[in-house]
């Protein structure tokens, strides 16, 4: 899941609940899944940890290329900004 309070993101992997707080930007996204690891897998993100051991656990079934994770944290971001906050 994702929460965003201004600019500042926080995700966590859907399998052990690790999080990452960022300020939301192209560069930190693109940082976070290139070179940091995060994943995901339809609508789920998963952490570097967990990423690593993906074919362990799912056998038979390919991860998405890197490109999938950075659609899933924009859109959990666009979703954020479309929410009335007070």
């Amino acid at each position: 899941g994702a929460t965003v309070k201004g600019g500042n993101m926080d995700i966590s992997c859907s399998r052990c609940g690790a999080s990452q707080s960022f300020w939301y930007s192209a560069a930190n996204v693109l940082k976070l899944v290139y070179t940091e690891g995060w994943r995901s897998y339809g609508s789920a993100l998963y952490c570097p940890k967990c990423s690593a051991t993906w074919d362990e656990r799912n056998k038979g079934r390919p991860f998405p290329e890197p490109e999938a994770a950075v659609g899933v944290i924009d859109e959990w971001y666009r979703r954020s900004k479309r929410r009335y906050s007070p």
